[in-house]
């Protein structure tokens, strides 16, 4: 089986969130994950929504891999 190598840029930050009625404000998360071959991008919200970008990108991957018989 040959060896399938692929990279990805992971960016994260912190937005200030919307001032609650006590004055504090909840910091979110935000994130984006691209594909550095294809430039294919996804932003985020969720650590759930990057693993699935992963997952489902590997399971495509892997299923071209096993149909050109590698």
């Amino acid at each position: 089986m040959a060896r399938h190598k692929d990279a990805f840029l992971v960016n994260l930050w912190i937005e200030p969130g919307v001032p609650s009625d006590d004055g504090s404000r909840a910091a979110d998360w935000r994130g984006s994950v691209e594909h550095l071959r294809t430039r294919r991008r996804l932003y985020f919200t969720k650590i759930v929504d990057l693993v699935t970008f992963l997952s489902d990108y590997t399971a495509k991957a892997r299923a071209e891999d096993s149909n050109r018989g590698e």
